[in-house]
């Protein structure tokens, strides 16, 4: 997710941007190839964030707080996540991209990242997973391995103070992760709390195809919320250059 609002925002920014920015003009038959020249040029700096273009750090890349809710077929879930970290983000590789100017602003993208170890703070209540009671509250820690997401964005064009911008208007992803194992300390109920850890670690690709459209809606609001931080700072004349 950290990776698809970089993709997004790096069609040609400049001006007051850093020099290693790319530059990208709307009618390049290659821009795709421009766009993850950019990127790469842009690589070294992720790991603190660029500020000058409100890019946060990609690793650990953090979010402060998330709230989970959702009731589906042997998932009933009520959580709140805060200070989640994810380490390893930058190890980023891009597989594919697609863009699309044509009267519309467009993106497709294929990311996969080897690991990725996340820690957080939980507060989970109500919540049941097959038969499995998993309330508590406390922190977790997980190693996530062979990470691949697909995502999908669409732009819309906006103006503020008679300036157009670029807005992410839709973003949905596909995430699909290889293995993952858990640890939990749970301050509520630390024996429920090693169970639940367990019976992941036993069946973590049954428990992930649950949890998979959670996942998958989760990545496609945090990075949508990402992409609009960027972009609601720079006009549309500094990201896409016409001819």
């Amino acid at each position: 997710m950290k990776v698809l609002f970089l993709v997004l925002c790096v069609l040609g920014v400049y001006g007051e941007t850093p020099d290693y920015f790319p530059k990208c003009r709307r009618s390049d038959p290659q821009i795709e190839k421009c766009i993850l020249e950019g990127v790469e040029a842009m690589r070294p700096y992720l790991n603190k964030g660029i500020p000058e273009v409100n890019i946060p750090a990609v690793d650990p890349f953090v979010v402060p707080t998330l709230k989970l809710d959702r009731t589906a077929p042997n998932l009933r879930l009520k959580a709140t996540i805060r200070h989640a970290k994810a380490f390893g983000g930058s190890a980023f590789k891009i597989e594919k991209l697609k863009v699309n100017l044509n009267n519309k602003y467009a993106a497709e993208v294929k990311i996969t990242i080897p690991k990725l170890m996340v820690v957080a703070d939980y507060d989970v209540h109500g919540s049941r997973l097959l038969t499995l009671d998993i309330n508590g509250k406390g922190r977790i820690r997980g190693n996530f391995t062979g990470i691949a997401v697909v995502a999908k964005g669409v732009g819309k064009l906006t103006q503020k103070d008679g300036v157009d911008y670029i807005l992410a208007d839709r973003v949905v992803a596909k995430v699909r992760v290889t293995h993952a194992q858990v640890a939990v300390d749970d301050s509520e109920r630390p024996v429920a709390a090693t169970s639940a850890a367990a019976f992941f670690n036993a069946s973590p690709g049954v428990v992930l195809d649950i949890l998979s459209p959670l996942i998958d809606e989760t990545c496609a609001t945090v990075a949508k919320a990402f992409i609009n931080k960027v972009l609601g700072s720079i006009p549309i004349k500094d990201v896409l250059l016409d001819d």
